[in-house]
């Protein structure tokens, strides 16, 4: 069976542009879902179950097919996005 990928692949490399937007895009569509839910909880119970999202394994998941290099490159991206909304919530929240 061929395995065809989500990503370009330039002189042998993923396209990390490309990938980049794929994860920005997964992230804030996770996170449309989420704040569904989030709104009916004060901010406090959203930072912590907001801590609990598998962020990483998410992408894992959704990349399985993928190869490891591109799946790296794709949750070193979702880590500093979910990094910065954690950091945005204990701002808000002055932790």
């Amino acid at each position: 069976m061929i395995k065809l990928s989500k990503f370009e692949m330039i002189e042998g490399q993923p396209n990390e542009t490309q990938i980049e937007e794929w994860v920005q895009t997964y992230f804030f569509n996770l996170m449309n879902i989420l704040n569904g839910f989030f709104a009916h909880v004060d901010i406090q119970e959203a930072y912590t179950r907001f801590k609990s999202v598998p962020f990483e394994q998410l992408v894992r998941d959704e990349l399985e097919d993928e190869q490891e290099q591109i799946i790296n490159l794709a949750v070193t991206k979702i880590i500093e996005l979910y990094e910065a909304e954690v950091s945005f919530m204990e701002s808000y929240l002055e932790i």
